[in-house]
């Protein structure tokens, strides 16, 4: 199963060299929480990881 993150809603993704960045957002794009990671899936479980 391939993730478009562009069809993710409350998600941003900013690459970064060679690394990914994701905000978890709110209707207003305010950034709520960061992950971290060399893929988006990375840096998604980052991000989960930092909410738990």
């Amino acid at each position: 199963m391939e993730i478009n993150a562009h069809q993710l809603k409350h998600i941003k993704v900013n690459k970064l060299n060679e690394s990914f960045c994701v905000s978890l957002v709110d209707h207003k794009k305010f950034e709520i929480t960061k992950g971290y990671g060399n893929t988006v899936i990375e840096a998604i479980n980052d991000m989960h990881d930092n909410l738990i």
